[in-house]
């Protein structure tokens, strides 16, 4: 899941056996999370945070369609209140090696902003096409992931036993925030049913992925943000946290809802 990737999150093809799995033990939902401030240090301009997120992945006949609405408004320390409003909507392949995306985004800090593209990858490259105003065509690394393939192939190395798993992910919008080196810490599986009722999709085990985004270009070693993810092994995120630093935003699943897969 991604959130606020401009200023997230939720999460490829034949290179292993892994990467050539598909999200097929995913199920299609939609769920509602209450965004709140984690944490802050006394470096941070922000005071308080309160908003919400809208989700949902469906599974259609093609592939995986995705859409994120997020409301969110700052308070800084001085009092000043902030907002930020977006509409994320993605396509991904079943085989996820194709990816669309159209985002429309208006916040306190850079006004509305709309960017729509597409990517594709092929044997040992990827490409990606920005449309728009500015368009353009950039080259994406060989191990490049999207979001879907990305959460399934994590979700199979914690069900495997892994630990680590590091690879490039390109989650669309502006040119220079669309592609990040990620790398990622596993945790070892929980157990403890879920706060909301997920019905038939609920599941005592999930397991923490932290999710370190490092901007690909940069020689920076700190990540521009992190992620904590709480997810079953159906693609169920209960809860995830976001980390930029100096200050952290915690959303907690408030509601849920099954969604029927498309007729095929």
């Amino acid at each position: 899941m991604r959130i606020m990737a401009y200023g997230m999150v939720f999460l490829t093809f034949a290179v292993s056996p892994v990467m050539a799995a598909t999200a097929s033990g995913f199920v299609s939902h939609k769920a509602v999370y209450q965004i709140d401030l984690w944490k802050n240090t006394s470096n941070s301009s922000v005071e308080s945070v309160n908003g919400k997120t809208f989700y949902s992945i469906n599974k259609g006949c093609d592939g995986w369609y995705s859409t994120e609405k997020y409301a969110i408004n700052f308070i800084s320390r001085e009092g000043q209140s902030s907002e930020f409003i977006s509409h994320y909507e993605t396509w991904e392949s079943h085989k996820g090696d194709s990816f669309s995306f159209s985002i429309v985004e208006d916040s306190t800090f850079n006004g509305q902003q709309t960017h729509e593209g597409f990517a594709n990858l092929f044997t040992g490259y990827g490409e990606a096409s920005f449309l728009g105003s500015k368009e353009s065509t950039v080259e994406l690394p060989s191990d490049t992931v999207f979001p879907v393939q990305h959460l399934s192939s994590l979700i199979q190395q914690a069900s495997a036993g892994g630990r680590v798993y590091q690879t490039h992910l390109f989650i669309g919008g502006e040119v220079s925030d669309s592609q990040y080196f990620v790398s990622s810490l596993i945790g070892k599986a929980k157990h403890a049913p879920p706060r909301v009722d997920l019905g038939d999709m609920a599941d005592d085990k999930y397991w923490p992925l932290r999710v370190a985004y490092f901007d690909p270009s940069a020689s920076d070693a700190e990540p521009e943000y992190e992620i904590e993810f709480m997810v079953q092994e159906n693609g169920v995120i209960r809860s995830y946290i976001v980390d930029y630093g100096d200050f952290s935003m915690r959303a907690m699943m408030e509601s849920f809802d099954p969604i029927n897969d498309d007729a095929c």
